[in-house]
């Protein structure tokens, strides 16, 4: 007769099989397992690729050869397109030797751009101090006061071509950073459309077309306008003792004050409230697709929910990508002269010192008040690409909600 296991026997025989199911399974998951992640991570960068090659960035890149005409390009960007994969693929996005570099770079080579004129100016209060130690026998006070109106007029000539020049290069770093708001927002809103952010791009479209159009219409034909009277009524009010104009430099200081402001408060207010509200309609939008796709296509609504996952997320990466490309870009392009209004304002008020023990009061105070004056030119470029970064921040942290 054939014995019967006990159930002692049974469990101990159980429990040795699970043992050794569990030992072989367990490395086939975990090959299973990288073998997945490998196999995703080729098909997110395939998918990348595939994106990055059916945008143009050519208009972009005409940018960057104006960088290099000017040598300032602080940021190494050679190529749009192959820095914004390098970011996607982790490479940090600044070489901050190269960027430290090329800002010592710029900063001696504006030093040595102005040090001559400033040197004329102190070269005129000199010769027009030793001038009015001069004793004339017909009237000493007249002709003390010829010789300051002369030495004066002279150095106000010198500093008109310079603020002139500043104007212009304002000018033209404003109309740069309108041409680039021009070039890659379309780039962005497209890609917020790709993923899903349909609210979100109909939000940032017109907010896009107020910066390029109103805004820097308003600076280049308002604000402009007010630091060229400033500085006229600067030039008055130091030519003649008679005459003061002080009251008036003060309004047009606090208009200026004012003015920036307001916009600063209008546009960010209405661009933060509007973006944020589009966001989160776009994040239940995108998942309600997500879900439907996934629970109302019989049989192929996993893999094709999965599949969306995988183009939102290269639309992603390549939508901030692009986006840091532009900060990077937008930095460049203010970064060089707002350097050099510093670097021209710091000198002023060093000439300003120097001419302040020479009995010169109309030519030093003259160019301590230019020196203030000029930083509303400072504050306008500012103003603008602040503006151009926080759009760009908006667009690159809004949309990302819809996964």
């Amino acid at each position: 007769m054939t014995k019967k296991p006990n159930s002692k026997t049974i469990t101990i025989v159980a429990l040795v099989v699970l043992i050794l199911i569990s030992s072989f399974l367990t490395p086939l998951k975990a090959f299973c397992s990288n073998e997945t992640t490998t196999q995703i991570s080729e098909e997110l960068n395939k998918s990348v690729l595939d994106e990055l090659t059916n945008i143009d960035f050519s208009n972009f890149n005409e940018v960057l050869v104006e960088f290099q005409n000017n040598n300032t390009n602080i940021f190494s960007i050679d190529n749009i397109k192959a820095k914004i994969y390098s970011i996607i693929s982790g490479e940090n996005a600044v070489s901050y030797s190269s960027f430290f570099a090329s800002i010592f770079s710029i900063f001696v080579d504006l030093i040595l751009k102005y040090l001559p004129l400033l040197s004329v100016i102190v070269a005129i209060g000199v010769i027009g101090n030793l001038l009015g130690g001069v004793k004339s026998r017909f009237n000493e006070k007249s002709t003390n006061n010829l010789i300051n109106l002369v030495c004066f007029m002279s150095v106000c000539i010198l500093i008109i071509g310079m603020i002139t020049s500043l104007t212009n290069n304002t000018s033209k770093t404003i109309g740069s950073m309108v041409k680039q708001i021009n070039i890659i927002f379309p780039i962005l809103l497209t890609l917020m459309v790709g993923i899903g952010a349909n609210a979100s791009a109909g939000v940032f479209q017109p907010i896009v077309a107020i910066i390029s159009t109103y805004v820097a219409d308003f600076f280049n034909y308002f604000i402009i306008p007010l630091f060229m009277a400033s500085f006229v009524f600067n030039v008055i009010t130091n030519l003649s003792d008679n005459i003061k104009l002080d009251k008036f430099n003060s309004f047009i200081s606090s208009l200026f004050k004012w003015s920036v402001g307001l916009v600063f408060t209008l546009f960010f207010a209405v661009m933060t409230i509007q973006g944020i509200s589009a966001g989160t309609f776009d994040s239940l939008s995108i998942r309600t697709t997500k879900y439907t796709i996934k629970s109302y296509v019989p049989i192929m609504g996993g893999y094709l929910s999965d599949g969306m996952d995988l183009i939102l997320a290269s639309s992603i990466l390549i939508k901030n990508a692009v986006g840091l490309v532009g900060i990077l870009v937008i930095i460049t392009t203010i970064l060089s002269p707002l350097l050099e209004i510093v670097v021209f304002s710091l000198m002023l008020k060093l000439v300003s010192a120097i001419l302040q023990p020479m009995n010169n009061s109309k030519t030093s105070n003259f160019l301590m008040s230019s020196s203030k004056t000029i930083t509303m030119l400072s504050s306008a470029i500012i103003a603008i690409g602040f503006m151009y970064l926080i759009s760009i921040g908006l667009v690159m942290t809004t949309s990302n909600v819809v996964m």
